[in-house]
Order: structure tokens, then sequence, then C-alpha cells
């Protein structure tokens, strides 16, 4: 640790366990690419690092409350959070060198501090180096020389409590027209949700028989909503078809497609699926391209409990649907 320029700072060091990167071994697999979930793997490291740091100081976090945890934003977004009870996010980050860390935008708002975290090369040991309270003045660039020392850390946790027990008690009324899509495997009217049906009849009577798309797992449950997108000078219907599949009691694989209705062979070109962040930021999109008879978001596995938002954008028009695993 020679090479560290944080000879002011108070420094603590964690002791890996098989656990931590087992923990980690298995939520990188998440991730997209290689690159991705290499980078994951070692992000995971440190918030384990700085869970362990914290619960001795006598913390409560909440794992499971956390972004990282959820399997939507993980694949799509750059989030590596622990959420601390009563005191917010804190986004941990292990770092490699001396040299300047960048934030991305995933993850520079709705953090209330970003931890930085050394993992030696033999991922037995993380060194927790220091934390900065906000990255959005230096828009996420941190230069690690500028780090507050852990010796300051419990204090400035608590200055945040009790602005953060505010907030959440502000924020605790469930919004009205959430899909509970784990509620779809029951199979009654009540919990599918307004506006949905499922999917068999509806798309064979289409002119160009789009049934083939429910043509899945036996286990998979296709529901499907017509979708009106009112523009400025006309409208246009889209069908927003989701195929929901059991993994285990608590996950379920997802997809989410658009398809033309009506006499449309193919849907509108340039319309638009996205799926959105808690912050309503894009995470993922996919656009129609000339004669495209449907378009799909990549298939993601949702817990029990996770959130996430999918919008349909044509034009001037824009509608989103909001659900719960």
């Amino acid at each position: 640790m020679n090479t560290w320029e944080l000879t002011e700072n108070f420094i603590f060091t964690v002791n890996l366990k098989s656990t931590h990167r087992e923990i980690a071994k298995q939520l990188s697999k998440q991730k997209l690419t290689p690159n991705k979930a290499k980078e994951f793997y070692y992000n995971i490291l440190a918030i384990c690092a700085v869970k362990d740091y914290l619960e001795l100081l006598g913390y409560e976090t909440d794992w499971h409350n956390s972004d990282v945890n959820n399997p939507v934003m993980t694949t799509f977004a750059d989030v590596v959070d622990l959420e601390v009870k009563n005191h917010g996010k804190l986004e941990c980050r292990a770092v490699f060198s001396n040299d300047d860390i960048q934030i991305r935008e995933d993850a520079i708002t709705k953090r209330n501090g970003y931890i930085f975290v050394y993992i030696n090369e033999s991922l037995q040991e993380a060194d927790i180096l220091g934390f900065i309270s906000s990255v959005e003045e230096t828009e996420g660039v941190v230069n690690l020389s500028k780090l507050r020392s852990l010796s300051d850390f419990p204090e400035y946790l608590s200055q945040k409590e009790q602005s953060v027990i505010i907030q959440q008690n502000v924020s605790q009324s469930i919004k009205q027209g959430v899909v509970t899509i784990g509620k779809w495997l029951e199979e009654t009217k009540e919990n599918i949700g307004w506006g949905w049906r499922s999917a068999e009849d509806l798309l064979m009577r289409q002119p160009q028989n789009l049934s083939y798309m429910t043509r899945n797992s036996s286990d998979a449950i296709n529901k499907v909503k017509l979708i009106d997108l009112k523009m400025n000078v006309a409208s246009h219907s889209v069908m927003l078809l989701m195929t929901v599949t059991p993994q285990s009691e608590e996950k379920l694989k997802i997809r989410a497609r658009l398809c033309p209705v009506s006499e449309d062979k193919h849907l509108p070109l340039g319309i638009k699926l996205e799926i959105l962040s808690e912050l309503d930021k894009a995470l993922k999109e996919v656009k129609a391209e000339s004669r495209d008879y449907f378009i799909q978001l990549p298939e993601f596995t949702g817990e029990s409990g996770d959130k996430f938002k999918l919008r349909i954008t044509l034009s001037d028009a824009s509608l989103t649907e909001e659900f719960i695993v």
C-alpha cells in the first residue's frame, strides 16, 4: 500500500471471505459482457468489505433493498450501492491505482456518499481508503487524493440520518397502477391488472398471426396490453407483450416486446421501447426499423419486490408502464 498517497487518512482493512468471493462470482454473471462482469466482480467485493466495516461499527445494512441486488438494474446500469438503514445508499467502488475514478451517470444521484476500496491481488484483503459526499460538482470524476478520512465517516452518517428518515416517510405510499407481474401466475381476473389480458387468442386474431411469439416454455405466462399513443396530429396503437417464466419461488425471467395491431403488418418506423431506472433514466432501448414485425428488449431476471418501468415512445407521444415483480 505504499503506492497510495493517503497517509493522512485512516485506512481500514477487511479480510475477504470465500463467501464474499462466491457472492461476487454469482452476481457478476448478470452482466452482459466479460469486461463488465470482471469490473462488477471487484465492485461487489468492495461492497462486501464496506458492509462488514459498517456492521462492525453498529450500523444496520439492507442488502436486499440495494440496487445492486436488483437484477433489472445490474443488468443494464452501472450501480454498486449498499443501503444503510436510515442513512440512505452508499456507492462502493473498487480502485486499483491512484488514477482518477469516473462514476457513471447511473450512480451520480440518489447516493448519500461514495466509498472507495482497494482490493489486493490475492483477493484476500480489502483496504477501505476513504469517502466523499457527492460527485455532482465534478461530473462524476473523483480524485482519490481528496478523499475524506474514514475517521470522519461516523459523524458524517449521523448528519444524514434525520434527512433520510424524513424522505422515507414521504415516499412510503404505493403508486396506483403499478402492475404486480408475479400475480399473473395466479391467473385470476383481479390479479392480471387493468388493461392486461391473455396474449394467445389476441395474437392469433391479428392479420399476420403473431401466435408463434407465445410458443415458449410451458411454464411461461404471456400477457398483452393495447397501447394507444396519442400524437399531436394522429394516434397509433401497438401491443405490449410481456412473457414471464418462473425460475424459482422468488425469481422470474421477463421479456418485453412490442407488436403491431389491427391491419398493420409492421411496427411504425422509429417507435421505441425502453427499460427505465428508478430516476426514469433509460437503461436499455430498442427502436423499430423499416418493416419490423416486432422489437424486444433483452430478457432479464427479476426477483420478488424488484421494480422497473417500460416506456414506449413514438414521435411526440410517450407512455410509461410501471411493474413490480
